[in-house]
């Protein structure tokens, strides 16, 4: 990789997160505390948006608000059917997120597995499987975990893994000028192409 392709822009401020979620809000309010109370150094705001229960009106969903999007879903509320499976629900929509904002501020956390799938032997099991079941996922997130509850503080994700939050949060306030360009490019093309229509 040339060094223009990884030069990366310094952001002067935290980034803006948007917890999206097809469950409601009280699934995901411990997430939202941990982020707000232990990572304010790198996230400016967090907040909630539903998402709609149809796959189509998924595809309708307005990302110009968003600047970094941390998906969260739910397998008691919906199978892990997230990418590339009969059912999935978010195939399109990861990837126009991916295209709208860029791959470093999409992440995914599938959460609500049960205690005893928490195990760091079954949680790789359970990750290499998804990766390669569900490889979309991977492709259009810089940051795919697996968790436990996320209801309440201490949600349900290892050190580790909150450690890689902060990562994702960090790397998506400094994106690199290739994203930035590609980014812009398909914004670009998405006005005007809406633009003829």
């Amino acid at each position: 990789m040339d060094s223009e392709s990884t030069t990366q822009i310094p952001r002067a401020k935290g980034v803006k997160v948007c917890v999206c979620s097809g469950s409601l809000s009280k699934n995901v309010e411990g997430l939202i505390q941990l982020i707000k109370h232990n990572m304010k150094d790198v996230v400016e705001t967090v907040r909630y948006e539903p998402l709609p229960y149809n796959v189509s009106d998924m595809e309708k969903l307005d990302l110009s608000g968003i600047d970094v999007l941390l998906l969260c879903h739910s397998i008691e509320n919906r199978r892990f059917s997230i990418t590339n499976v009969t059912d999935a629900l978010y195939d399109g929509f990861l990837q126009r997120a991916k295209n709208y904002l860029g791959q470093s501020k999409v992440g995914v956390i599938a959460h609500d597995f049960p205690e005893g799938d928490l195990s760091s032997e079954k949680l790789s099991s359970k990750m290499a499987s998804f990766r390669y079941t569900q490889s979309t996922t991977f492709k259009c997130a810089s940051l795919v975990l697996i968790g436990g509850q996320l209801a309440e503080d201490p949600v349900q994700l290892t050190r580790t893994q909150r450690d890689h939050l902060r990562q994702f949060f960090c790397a998506a306030a400094s994106q690199s000028c290739l994203e930035i360009i590609q980014v812009m490019l398909y914004r670009f093309r998405l006005f005007i192409t809406c633009g003829l229509t």
